[in-house]
């Protein structure tokens, strides 16, 4: 039997940027593949889409 390991991704170092959708609203996206949500019934504004980046920056990190 062997021990299995799982690496995670660098968890201390994630940037995610801010983009303006097609419709006008705002989402973030991750190079990690954390995204906010794209549906067309969740409309985020800049500030709610900037708060949303920081929270997964901050609540990744170590």
């Amino acid at each position: 039997m062997q021990t299995r390991h799982i690496t995670r991704g660098d968890t201390a170092h994630h940037h995610p940027h801010v983009q303006r959708g097609s419709s006008g609203t705002w989402r973030w996206q991750c190079e990690c593949g954390g995204a906010s949500c794209r549906s067309a019934i969740v409309r985020l504004s800049w500030r709610e889409a900037v708060i949303g980046a920081l929270n997964h920056a901050t609540c990744l990190a170590p």
